[in-house]
C-alpha cells in the first residue's frame, strides 16, 4: 500500500555498448526515459549533445509488413525472442530488405496497376455513358472554348453540387450512379473556370482527364479492347497477390521469427529516444523504481563493463519542471480499485495512496445501500460474464465482484432475497423496521470516514514537516479533537446522554479550539519557531478566515451526506416491494402467471442495472468528495516504462 519510492538514473558508456544497455532495460521492464533535454540546463552543453529521437527500425518494420500486405493479409503479432549481442541494425536490415526486397517490387506493381485499373474503370464508364448520349470522350477533349470536366464523387456532394450549379454559369449532367457515387460531366464556361476547379475542390470531385481517356481508346472497338485491358490489369494483380501469398507461405515461420526479432529491437530503440551522443558516448537517462537499482547495477555491469551509472534522489532533483511519475504497487485485490482512484486523479509522488482504504470503504458502502443475497449475485455472475467476454476489463469486473459480494453480505445481513424478507432470517437488522437504527450507523460511518481522512491529512503533513498544520489546523489534530468534541455534544443531546460536564465547559473548548484553528499561523511561529513563509506563499489572513469556516461547514456537510447510505438501503427494499407487488397485482388478471414473471424478470434487471449504477455513483461521490478533500490532492503522473508489449492474443496462446 504506497506510492513506490522513485530514483533518477543515468547511463554513459560507449555508443557500441548502447543496444546492448537498453536491451536489458526493456527486457527488466523498469526503465522510463526521461529526455534529455530536460537535463540540460546549460546551453553550452546542451551545443555539445547530440540527442537522437528517431528509431531506424521503424522504417525496416513497416517494409517488412509488405510481406503480408503483398499476401492480402494483416502482420502478424509478435511474440517474444531472445535478445543477444547478434541482434543489430545491420544485421537486420540486410535480412528485412532480402525479405522484403522482391516484394516491394511486386507491391509497387500492383500499386501502380490498382492506379491503371481505375483510369480504365473510369474510362470505360464514360465510353459507355457518352455512346448513350451519341457523343464520344474525343469529342469533349477536342473542345478549345467550353471547359469540361469528367470525374465521380458521392451522392450527398452531388447534390450540393446540383445546388451550387443553380445561381452559377455552370451545367451538371448525372451519367451513373453506383457504389455510392455519381459520374458526372460538369460544363462551365471560360470566364468561371477557376470558380469551378474550387466549387470540385469543396466536393471532393475525383477527376479523370478526357484527353487521357481519348488517348487510351482504340478506334475500332473502343469498349472491347477496355474490357479486355481491364481483365488482364485484374488477372496481373490477383497474380501478384498469389505470388505473394506463396512466398509467404514458404517461409512464414522464418517471416514471423524476423518480425518479432525487428519488433523487439524497434521497442528497444524506444527506450533510446531522447538519449544523447558526444564524443562517441551515449547518454541515457531515466526513472527506475528504488527496489530495482542492485539488479539494474548487476545487469549492466555484466552486459556493458565499461558503461556507469549515476543515481540521484528524485526528490534532490536540481531541474525544475521535471515531475517524478508515480507507481502504486499494492495487494492482487486492492490493486484493482488503483482504477477506480485513477478515475478521481492519481496520486503524486510521495502523496499517500488511499487504494486500500477506497477498497475497504468501497465494498461497505456499496453492500450498505444495495443489500440483497439475489441481487449481489446477478452482479457477481454479470461480472464474470462482461469479464470473459472482455466488455469489462479485470480491473473493474473485479470491482464489481467485490461489490456483489458485499451485497450478498448485507444481504444476509438484511435478511433480503431479491427483496423478498421472508425467505431467511435477518442476521442484523431490517432496514424498513429498524429505520432509525440504520440512519445512526450511516451518521457514524460519516463520522468515521471524515476523521480517517484527516488522519491521513494528519501524515500527510507530517511526512512534509509541517508541523503547525499537523497540530493546529482546522484539517490537522485541532480540527479533528473539535469534530470529535461537536459530534459526541451533539450525539449525547439526540440520545439523551448527560455528559460529565456541563455544556458550558464545552461551548467554551469548542470556542478555543475554533481560536487555536484562527491563529494556526501565530501559533505555529510562536510554539514551534516556524519560519515565516515567503512573501506569496503564506495565506491571507482574511483567506484563513474563509477557509476555517469553510471547514465547519464541510464537517457538518459532510458527514449529513452519509444518510444517503440509509437512504439508498430503504431505496433499494422500497423499489423491491413495489416490484412484488406490482407482479401480484397482475397475478390475478388473464394469463396472470405469464405477466407476473414477465414483471418480476424485467423489474428486478431494472433494480440491478439502473439502481446499480446509481448506488456506483453514490458510492463513488462519498469516496471523492467527503473522503479525498480531507487529504489527497492528486494531480500524478503514471509511470511508464519501457517493456515488451505482447498483444493479448499472444498472451492467451504462451499461457
Amino acid at each position: 500500500m504506497a506510492v513506490i519510492k522513485m530514483m533518477a538514473l543515468t547511463l554513459i558508456g560507449p555508443n557500441e555498448e548502447m543496444e546492448a544497455v537498453a536491451r536489458q532495460m526493456v527486457l527488466m521492464g523498469g526503465f522510463q526515459p526521461l529526455p534529455l533535454d530536460l537535463l540540460l540546463n546549460d546551453r553550452n552543453l546542451r551545443s555539445r549533445v547530440n540527442t537522437e529521437t528517431g528509431n531506424p527500425y521503424d522504417d525496416l518494420l513497416l517494409k517488412l509488413g509488405a510481406v503480408w500486405k503483398v499476401a492480402g493479409e494483416s502482420a502478424p503479432d509478435p511474440f517474444p525472442v531472445p535478445l543477444d549481442e547478434s541482434f543489430t541494425l545491420e544485421r537486420l536490415s540486410r535480412e528485412v530488405h532480402g525479405a522484403a526486397g522482391k516484394l516491394e517490387l511486386w507491391e509497387r506493381r500492383r500499386e501502380f496497376l490498382a492506379e491503371e485499373l481505375e483510369e480504365l474503370e473510369a474510362t470505360r464508364i464514360c465510353v459507355a455513358c457518352l455512346s448513350d448520349l451519341g457523343r464520344s470522350p474525343r469529342d469533349l477533349a477536342e473542345t478549345e472554348f467550353v471547359p469540361i470536366f469528367f470525374g465521380r464523387t458521392t451522392d450527398e456532394n452531388f447534390k450540393r453540387l446540383e445546388e451550387s450549379a443553380e445561381g452559377a454559369p455552370l451545367l451538371v449532367i448525372p451519367l451513373r450512379s453506383s457504389g455510392g457515387n455519381t459520374w458526372t460531366l460538369v460544363i462551365t464556361v471560360p470566364g468561371y473556370l477557376e470558380g469551378t476547379k474550387k466549387l470540385l475542390e469543396t466536393i471532393y470531385f475525383r477527376e479523370y482527364s478526357l484527353q487521357g481517356v481519348a488517348e487510351r481508346l482504340d478506334p475500332q472497338n473502343p469498349l472491347g479492347t477496355l474490357e479486355t485491358r481491364i481483365s488482364q490489369h485484374r488477372k496481373a494483380m490477383e497474380a501478384l497477390t498469389r505470388a505473394g501469398k506463396h512466398l509467404l507461405s514458404d517461409h512464414r515461420t522464418e517471416y514471423e521469427t524476423l518480425f518479432s526479432r525487428v519488433y523487439t529491437m524497434q521497442r528497444v530503440y524506444d527506450l533510446c529516444k531522447g538519449r544523447g551522443e558526444v564524443s562517441g558516448l551515449f547518454v541515457l537517462s531515466g526513472w527506475i523504481p528504488a527496489d530495482t537499482l542492485d539488479s539494474v547495477k548487476e545487469t549492466v555491469g555484466k552486459e556493458a563493463p565499461r558503461s556507469s551509472l549515476m543515481v540521484e534522489e528524485s526528490g534532490t532533483l536540481p531541474y525544475p519542471g521535471i515531475r517524478v511519475p508515480t507507481l502504486l504497487r499494492n495487494l492482487p485485490l486492492v490493486r484493482a480499485f488503483q482504477d477506480v482512484v485513477g478515475l478521481y486523479s492519481l496520486p503524486s509522488y510521495g502523496e499517500i495512496d488511499p487504494s486500500f482504504f477506497v477498497a475497504l470503504s468501497f465494498c461497505l458502502f456499496f453492500g450498505f445501500m444495495f443489500g440483497d443475497v439475489g441481487h449481489g449475485l446477478i452482479l457477481i455472475l454479470g461480472a464474470l460474464f462482461l469479464q470473459k467476454k472482455r466488455i469489462l476489463k479485470k480491473s473493474l469486473a473485479t470491482v464489481m465482484k467485490s461489490a456483489g459480494t458485499m451485497s450478498v453480505v448485507f444481504g444476509f445481513l438484511y435478511g433480503s432475497v431479491f427483496g423478498l424478507e421472508d425467505v431467511i432470517p435477518a442476521l442484523w437488522l431490517s432496514p424498513m423496521k429498524d429505520m432509525g437504527k440504520l440512519l445512526g450507523i450511516s451518521i457514524g460511518l460519516g463520522v468515521g470516514m471524515v476523521s480517517l481522512g484527516m488522519v491521513l491529512n494528519m501524515v500527510a503533513r507530517y511526512r512534509e514537516g509541517d508541523f503547525g498544520r499537523l497540530l493546529f489546523d482546522g484539517g490537522g489534530l485541532t480540527g479533528l479533537v473539535f469534530y470529535w468534541s461537536a459530534a459526541g455534544a451533539l450525539f449525547a443531546g439526540f440520545a439523551g446522554i448527560s455528559l460529565p460536564f456541563p455544556s458550558w465547559a464545552v461551548s467554551a473548548a469548542l470556542v478555543g479550539l475554533l481560536a487555536i484553528m484562527f491563529l494556526r499561523d501565530v501559533l505555529a511561529r510562536t510554539l514551534l519557531h516556524q519560519k515565516k513563509g515567503a512573501p506569496g506563499e503564506e495565506e491571507p489572513g482574511f483567506l484563513h478566515f474563509f477557509e476555517v469556516l469553510h471547514g465547519l461547514l464541510s464537517f457538518l456537510s459532510n458527514t449529513a451526506s452519509f444518510v444517503r447510505l440509509a437512504a439508498f438501503a430503504l431505496n433499494h427494499v422500497g423499489l423491491s416491494l413495489a416490484v412484488l407487488m406490482l407482479s401480484e397485482m397482475v397475478h390475478e388478471l388473464p394469463g396472470g402467471l405469464f405477466f407476473k414473471v414477465v414483471i418480476l424478470v424485467l423489474g428486478n434487471a431494472v433494480i440491478v442495472a439502473l439502481e446499480g449504477l446509481i448506488v456506483f455513483i453514490q458510492t463513488l461521490r462519498l469516496e471523492y468528495y467527503e473522503f479525498f478533500s480531507k487529504f489527497y490532492r492528486g494531480g500524478g503522473k503514471a509511470f511508464h516504462p519501457v517493456r515488451w508489449n505482447r498483444p493479448e492474443r499472444a498472451r492467451t496462446t504462451s499461457s
